[in-house]
């Protein structure tokens, strides 16, 4: 029970915030989103000149709109619509909101578009790869690849950056999830698991199991077969090459010897780091001029060409110099080995570890079987730092409107939209900015959920902040004026008449001044008097 409630959590850890993005502009689009994530689905250009328009699911009315005004959303609680750029997004997916969605459209004129459907498929992501291998006794090596979660998983191998070919397969094939591998086959095994909406992958470097191949003639007998070499017996009386021959001391006994590479441990697996660090993208690249965007540091995912099969050379050129050389199924020459992986089965190159010097035009020339050189296929891969971090600081203003700026870490053309309570924000609501600014100053009545989203073409993050009126802010802010006055005025009378009193107390310590010119005539006539 433990285990299950464990997996559970995972699953839903993984789940949220994975966003996904779709167009669903053109008639019949097949959307999918993320099991408890998040969906960016792009209905139409803009609202602008649309009379009335209105999104339904099974007679179920989703969205309605008249002349730029939003009128209903029955998913207000956790979706949002924006007007300018058409782009209804769906948070905290869940099952039942798969299904088939039509959009119709009434111009000014009162003319009906013609309605444009929408297929929306929710999957649980794949959360994680585990790979085991087993040592069977003839020397081969089983390998399991099984995943956690994820709905309709699919699976693909590579072998030191290239698909598996039959000769290192000794049963299964390299789209299932378990194979079997020759006894002469080691390296750098990656198993993919990947479906609609996540791909993880799990590396392993693995070794022989310890088995050389043996092939000789002794004492008549024609020996040849795969024996443990810490066990051997047969054929030990020559150690060279497959193609050399040597003639025994004895008569008549030729030793023909295939050594392998010398084996490790037998079944040594070292565990590495799984390839799902970063950022990873997806691009479509098989139509000419394709601007395809990969996140510095993370990994992307393109799509030259739709297999390999039929196609008797080929080479992708980036400024003249030759990333990838295939010829008839076969890898020949890569670039970027040490950091990518190329699959002929579907025509997807994988490149890890991006950087700034990746971007850049890529031109892919492909002759046919017939020797036909077909038309170059040019694709634009742009690098793009992520937005990681958005902060959201928010003021009043001295007439009760509020200031809210949002400010970003990191991302490259980082572009930025706003909603209030789901909606996008209207012009009535502001009173500066714009809904593409990253400051806005919003009206003195204006309060609720307020979200800044920070996007770019690799990443998307948002910072939702519940916002109140300043009106309250304001009185407190006057009360407070009010008794900054009242104590500045106390203290001022308080001053002013201890001021009088000190004053008064100094006005009543001073003598009276004495009429000097009176004393010496009265001390004259006391005198006259004693002499008298």
């Amino acid at each position: 029970m433990e285990a299950v409630i464990g997996l559970l959590l995972m699953l839903l850890g993984v789940s949220h915030g994975v966003e996904t993005y779709c167009d669903g502009r053109i008639n019949g689009t097949q959307c999918y989103g993320v099991l408890g994530g998040t969906v960016v689905l792009r209905l139409m250009d803009s609202t602008s000149g649309i009379h009335i328009y209105q999104w339904v699911k099974n007679k179920t009315v989703i969205l309605r709109g008249r002349n730029d005004k939003f009128i209903t959303n029955l998913l207000e609680n956790r979706s949002s619509f924006t007007p300018s750029d058409g782009t209804f997004r769906i948070n905290n997916l869940s099952r039942t909101d798969g299904g088939e969605y039509t959009l119709i459209i009434y111009e000014t004129s009162g003319r009906v578009l013609d309605p444009q459907i929408l297929q929306l498929n929710i999957q649980a992501p794949v959360s994680s790869v585990l790979l085991v291998s087993e040592c069977l006794s003839q020397g081969e090596m089983r390998v399991s690849c099984s995943s956690e979660g994820g709905d309709s998983p699919q699976y693909s191998w590579t072998l030191d950056g290239h698909t598996l070919t039959d000769a290192q397969l000794l049963s299964g094939n390299k789209d299932s999830n378990t194979i079997t591998l020759g006894q002469d086959v080691s390296g750098q095994l990656v198993c993919s698991v990947s479906n609609n909406v996540n791909s993880v992958s799990q590396n392993k470097t693995i070794s022989t199991c310890g088995f050389i191949f043996v092939d000789c003639i002794s004492n008549g007998t024609h020996i040849s077969q795969w024996v443990s070499e810490a066990n051997n017996t047969l054929c030990v009386e020559s150690t060279t090459a497959r193609t050399s021959t040597t003639e025994d001391k004895e008569p008549g006994i030729t030793v023909l010897t295939v050594p392998t590479k010398p084996p490790t441990a037998p079944t040594t697996i070292t565990e590495t780091e799984a390839s799902t660090e970063g950022v990873e993208t997806y691009c479509d690249g098989r139509i000419n001029g394709t601007q395809c965007y990969g996140a510095l540091g993370g990994t992307v995912v393109l799509r030259l060409m739709d297999s390999t099969s039929g196609i008797h050379r080929y080479q992708w050129v980036k400024n003249k110099t030759v990333i990838l050389i295939g010829r008839n199924d076969k890898l020949i020459t890569n670039l970027l080995e040490t950091r990518s992986s190329f699959t002929p089965s579907d025509g997807t190159f994988r490149i890890n570890n991006l950087s700034r010097t990746d971007g850049g035009e890529y031109t892919l020339t492909i002759y046919e079987t017939s020797g036909r050189l077909l038309d170059p296929q040019i694709l634009q891969l742009n690098i793009q730092a992520p937005v990681s971090s958005v902060l959201l600081v928010s003021e009043c203003l001295s007439q009760g409107e509020m200031r809210v700026s949002c400010s970003s870490e990191g991302g490259d053309s980082p572009q930025y939209s706003w909603t209030l309570n789901g909606h996008t924000l209207t012009d009535a609501q502001l009173l500066s900015g714009n809904k593409d600014s990253n400051t806005i100053t919003l009206r003195q009545n204006v309060s609720g959920q307020l979200v800044c989203s920070v996007s770019n073409n690799v990443s998307r993050v948002s910072k939702e902040e519940m916002i109140s009126t300043c009106a309250q802010f304001l009185l407190i802010l006057g009360l407070r004026a009010a008794v900054v006055i009242l104590i500045f005025s106390g203290i001022t009378v308080y001053f002013v008449r201890k001021k009088k009193k000190y004053e008064k107390a100094e006005g009543s310590a001073v003598p009276e001044e004495m009429d000097y010119e009176n004393s010496v005539v009265m001390v004259e006539m006391r005198s006259s008097a004693s002499e008298l």
